[in-house]
């Protein structure tokens, strides 16, 4: 699935026409990707722009991007120079992979700068780059420094170098085309997929023919060849005859959007899955050394013994023996190692010393096993949470994690409340809400939720939270409820899962817990084969 310039040659005839576009808002919604919220032909929306290696594109979007609340120094810099700026300008060379903005913006003494944005999509060199009036580069996405290519340097304050051209041929005016060469090399705007599909038409068409419907073309058609997705201004017959037409943006907005999401959850959960996995396994080691702590602790009755019979003996202060025999209550022999340097008597009281430290050591083990037990779990809960997160559930596991010291905490210069997240969904005239993590379960349950609203939960599964806006829901939406808690919950997978239900009021939140643990009381419980409903339609709010 890779972008060719034919294609974005299609996009940038679409961008003219919403010509000129403000730039209302800048922000990232991962390492890879920057959003300009802009006003494009009387219409608020996003200008999406990907520099991932693989799905590197560009699109106007509708879409809810959840973006950083702490931008990244480069999206600073294009604030600083951008916003409220005006793209009046779009310029692209020979089919090339990258499109140049001209952008007029006013500073902060309020005097109109010229600025260039460089919008290059060229696979693993896909970049941003932000240029003034005099071709000076004043920031990029991705810094090249001399020794990573001495052709093109790309730093703040280098000058500004367009990259290579191809020297290929024009696809739409050229004749003399050699197809018994590769058609990528020869012609501008190819790509290997094109080439495929061009040589696979050639049977029954002539390539004047082929170009022209590609040129005539507004539409996307994306078709799948196995699990990978392929896609063109054309359908791409060679792989498979069925497909799917698209509006040209649109088609690249749903196209994308899920893989970037994927992308945006990955880079945010591979390290929080890594810390999470971490503390779990030092959780299970600390319980491991802990419980053999305890079984040494409960020894502790033989010290008293011990005392007990020293104290009974009759030479209680003759010293320099290392072990004596002694028969015990039940009339068996004992032998009781002694410390030469000591007294019996003395000796009896090493072995209560001893005795009163590990009966005081095992209430702290008990305690520290059970304090331990309650973090695993906890950990446990925030594992599953991340397996089934989006972006902006991992965000929220993210600033849990930061709260409860085990990220580095982050000083945020964003002082604003962030919103917490919910999920809805309707069923006839109710309206069920769920949280898929323990800020949004929290919040949920003891701040949105009202005392007479149902809750329901998976029952011995870590899970979601979910309440439906009725104390007498009828068996068609307890079923529902109940699916869904199961769904959500680390059951997912299981069958006859128990899901408890009760109402709001009978809830509480367990003191000394982290969010998310509650204890309920006047509960029923139903037993669920979790399946996925398609027909509901699940959004955020």
């Amino acid at each position: 699935m890779a972008l060719d310039g034919i294609i974005l040659s299609k996009v940038k005839h679409d961008l003219d026409y919403y010509l000129p576009i403000k730039i209302n808002r800048i922000s990232e919604t991962s390492k890879t990707e920057i959003v300009f919220n802009v006003l494009a032909g009387n219409k608020r929306t996003n200008l999406i722009m990907s520099f991932h290696s693989v799905f590197n594109h560009i699109c106007l979007s509708d879409k809810n991007y959840t973006t950083y609340n702490d931008p990244s120094t480069f999206v600073m810099v294009l604030r600083k120079h951008l916003l409220n700026g005006f793209i009046y300008e779009i310029e692209q060379f020979d089919y090339d992979r990258y499109l140049i903005m001209h952008i007029r913006a006013k500073d902060e003494l309020y005097d109109e700068k010229e600025y260039l944005l460089s919008v290059e999509l060229m696979g693993k060199y896909a970049n941003l780059i932000l240029i003034d009036n005099n071709n000076k580069i004043i920031d990029a996405l991705k810094k090249i420094p001399p020794y990573e290519n001495s052709k093109r340097t790309i730093l703040p304050g280098a000058t500004f170098l367009y990259p290579d051209k191809q020297n290929k041929l024009n696809p739409f005016m050229e004749k003399n085309i050699n197809f018994d060469e590769s058609l990528v090399k020869q012609l501008q705007g190819f790509s290997k997929v094109l080439e495929q599909e061009v040589r696979y038409r050639l049977n029954q068409q002539s390539f004047e023919e082929i170009m022209n419907e590609i040129k005539n073309s507004n539409k996307l058609y994306i078709s799948k060849n196995n699990e990978q997705i392929e896609y063109h201004i054309i359908p791409l017959t060679h792989i498979s005859n069925q497909y799917e037409e698209w509006e040209l943006q649109t088609g690249f907005d749903e196209m994308y959007y899920e893989n970037d999401e994927k992308e945006r959850i990955k880079n945010i959960s591979d390290d929080l899955f890594k810390v999470v996995k971490r503390q779990i396994k030092h959780y299970q080691t600390k319980i491991g050394k802990l419980q053999d702590s305890l079984i040494e602790a409960d020894n502790m009755d033989y010290y008293r013994t011990c005392g007990d019979l020293l104290y009974t003996y009759s030479d209680l202060n003759k010293k320099g023996l290392s072990e004596i025999e002694l028969n015990d209550y039940n009339n068996e022999i004992i032998k009781i190692k002694l410390d030469p340097k000591y007294s019996i008597k003395d000796n009896a009281n090493r072995y209560y010393n001893q005795y009163q430290k590990k009966r005081k050591g095992k209430v702290f083990i008990e305690e520290q096993i059970q304090i331990a037990s309650n973090e695993l779990e906890y950990l446990n809960s925030i594992n599953e949470q991340l397996a089934i997160a989006n972006y902006s559930d991992a965000l929220d596991i993210q600033e849990e994690l930061n709260k409860y010291g085990y990220l580095k905490k982050q000083i945020s210069k964003n002082k604003k409340k962030k919103k917490v997240n919910l999920y809805q969904v309707s069923i006839d005239d109710n309206t069920i809400t769920f949280g898929k993590n323990n800020i949004q379960n929290d919040f949920l349950t003891f701040s949105y939720a009202k005392p007479n609203y149902m809750w329901f939960h998976a029952k011995d599964y870590h899970g979601c939270h979910l309440v439906i806006d009725t104390d007498k829901p009828n068996e068609k939406a307890i079923r529902t409820c109940a699916n869904l808690a199961a769904l959500y919950s680390k059951g997912r997978y299981s069958s006859s899962v128990p899901v408890n239900y009760c109402l709001v009021k009978d809830i509480k939140k367990i003191k000394g817990f982290k969010p998310g643990f509650v204890s309920i009381k006047n509960y029923k419980t139903i037993y669920i084969d979790p399946e996925e409903d398609k027909s509901l339609l699940i959004k955020p709010i």
